[in-house]
């Protein structure tokens, strides 16, 4: 059954509420267990349609108009296509340790000739490319998973990190980016915001403020969607719960904006990305 989004938007206007479900508004999602607390129940609210995707799919879904914004890679934000336009709200970050993108490799990084990478997120790729090239002070050649048989080390991200992949004794060297990239700046990490085209800056306020409340309401519910959801994806309820609660994070506090920023401009620096102006957060 649907229900109304102001059902979950309980502090909207009138006026709020009823515009909030005048068009669909198509939201693309990344599939992984760290985005349930942020997604979980819009699929039932009037007015927002759902389409789960790879997170390096979803900045190309928005670009064709298959969707009209989507919780992006964070550096799609200078790589997109298009004018973009995004919010400070429900992203996908990590203060430390997230255990959901690491690198296992048979030997130290900076003795490491060739890495071979999840092409499911944009931002972990440029992320691991600035902490070579700042944090380990090496070059090592970057290729996608799958590409040969003869891997010495691999950098996966999302639910497919838990279980067997990680067993020491096969890969006795294992680094948690989102550790790293504390150990190193001293700043939280965004891998993902949600984003669209500026020309579609109302429709993505409004979204904002039932995504911020669908957060909000979640977080409420934790519990709830981790019996539910947790096996589906590979987890025990109590490392999800953990991983929830102590490893993910929702908030873009100042901080967040400093390390986004942070990243970004290395990102630059690098020759990672083009340089290109990072336009302001929408106001909700």
């Amino acid at each position: 059954m649907r229900y109304p989004a102001w059902m979950s938007v309980l502090d909207m206007q009138p006026m709020e509420r009823s515009k909030a479900s005048l068009s669909v508004s198509r939201l693309g999602v990344v599939r992984f267990l760290n985005a349930r607390p942020i997604v979980a129940g819009l699929d039932a609210l009037a007015g927002l349609s759902v389409r789960p995707a790879p997170p390096s799919d979803l900045i190309g879904l928005v670009s064709e108009r298959a969707v009209d914004l989507a919780l992006c890679s964070s550096v799609d934000l200078l790589t997109a296509p298009f004018d973009v336009a995004w919010l400070p709200v429900a992203p996908l970050g990590c203060d430390g340790e997230t255990l959901t993108v690491r690198v296992f490799s048979r030997k130290p990084l900076d003795q490491v000739g060739r890495i071979h990478c999840d092409t499911d997120s944009h931002t972990s790729i440029a992320l691991l490319r600035v902490l070579l090239a700042e944090y380990w002070k090496c070059d090592p050649e970057l290729v996608p998973l799958g590409s040969d048989d003869d891997v010495e080390a691999t950098l996966l991200i999302g639910d497919k990190v838990i279980g067997p992949t990680g067993d020491p004794a096969a890969w006795p060297c294992q680094v948690d980016l989102g550790e790293i990239w504390k150990q190193h700046t001293g700043l939280p990490f965004v891998f993902a915001v949600w984003m669209g085209r500026a020309e579609e800056r109302d429709r993505i306020r409004r979204v904002g403020r039932v995504l911020d409340r669908q957060l909000r309401l979640n977080q409420h519910r934790l519990r709830e969607i981790v019996s539910k959801e947790a096996g589906d994806h590979g987890w025990s309820r109590d490392a999800a719960r953990d991983y929830l609660t102590r490893h993910i994070r929702y908030a873009f506090t100042d901080r967040e904006r400093e390390g986004l920023q942070t990243f970004l401009g290395r990102c630059v620096a690098l020759g990672i990305v083009p340089p290109r102006d990072l336009p302001e957060p929408l106001t909700l």
